[in-house]
């Protein structure tokens, strides 16, 4: 486990170290979670003369980031599990989403564009 919380960490130090960088040399955030954290950061601690207890150290990023990432992993498959008891609760549905998927798709690997064409399984999983 402790190779395993290194490795992470060692992953997203370089990650963070690399967007810092690029942000410093005045590039542009990316428009992901991370870019949008880091140029907040930024601009925080330039406000208040780059002072270093201003704004979020390394060890609070990487954190946030590990938040997030096994936050939404565990999102994720909270909704396929419900998704599936629903499924097998109501085999009508499922039978319906699996022709629909079939009728799309066919033998092909599904794409993004053939997802938008997915009216029952987005009933399935979004429901309003």
């Amino acid at each position: 486990m402790k190779e395993i919380a290194k490795d992470i960490k060692d992953s997203l130090t370089d990650m963070i170290n690399k967007r810092e960088i690029a942000l410093k040399a005045g590039e542009s955030a990316k428009d992901d979670l991370l870019g949008i954290l880091l140029e907040s950061n930024h601009k925080e601690k330039e406000e208040h003369g780059n002072n270093k207890n201003v704004g979020m150290s390394l060890e609070d990023v990487i954190e946030e980031c590990k938040l997030f990432y096994f936050a939404g992993q565990e999102t994720t498959s909270v909704l396929l599990v419900w998704t599936m008891v629903l499924l097998s609760r109501y085999p009508d549905w499922q039978a319906r989403a699996r022709e629909e998927v079939i009728q799309v798709f066919g033998n092909k690997k599904p794409d993004f564009d053939g997802l938008s064409h997915l009216k029952i399984v987005s009933i399935v999983l979004f429901p309003s």
